[in-house]
């Protein structure tokens, strides 16, 4: 994983990747203390095609490797936008990339790689409440194969209708040694200084 300083976090999704994910899950926590990391880990390890269970993801088969490159075609991620950094529901009769209802028409088609679906929606506390009701019905009869994965750094801006379909996945700080190891291994800093 690539997820740092969540220890029992990481665990968590291990055990979910060895036994079956939910079909939502809700990972919240204070700003930039990696919850898109580890929804990237999840999404890789459910449409990781070069190992199996919790062994997932390997990290080096194809469809891996498209993860982390940003171009899989069953993974779809949507963040805020514009000046106002929000998630756009997106016009009925042509949603344009980045909505929520292109999202949505995204994930009743079937999988490219012919496994998994996964939707990440990053900062998902910044859709308005249309945005929510519009992806809520999705929450509630999600198509099948498919795992949307929200991230928050605030829970209660959430519909609780929201909160109440999803498995939670809650994220504290990362603890000073972590960060020191992370920015040692990139090369960014001396560990020491």
């Amino acid at each position: 994983f690539l997820t740092v300083g969540h220890p029992a976090a990481v665990a968590a999704v291990h055990a979910m990747l060895g036994s079956s994910v939910p079909h939502a899950i809700l990972i919240s926590g204070p700003a930039s203390v990696g919850k898109a990391s580890l929804a990237m880990d999840l999404a890789a390890g459910l449409l990781c095609s070069g190992a199996a269970g919790a062994d997932r993801p390997c990290r080096t088969c194809r469809t891996c490797r498209m993860v982390e490159h940003g171009n899989h075609g069953d993974l779809h991620v949507i963040e805020p936008t514009g000046a106002g950094m929000q998630i756009p529901i997106g016009k009925e009769d042509s949603p344009e990339p980045g909505s929520v209802r292109h999202l949505i028409g995204e994930l009743v088609l079937l999988p490219i790689e012919g496994g998994q679906r996964v939707a990440i929606v990053r900062d998902a506390d910044r859709m308005n409440d249309d945005g929510q009701g519009a992806i809520l019905k999705t929450l509630e009869e999600p198509p099948p194969g498919t795992t949307l994965i929200l991230c928050t750094d605030d829970e209660e801006r959430l519909l609780p209708t929201i909160r109440s379909r999803c498995a939670r996945l809650r994220l504290g700080t990362v603890g000073a040694r972590d960060v020191e190891q992370l920015l040692g291994d990139r090369g960014l800093a001396d560990p020491p200084t």
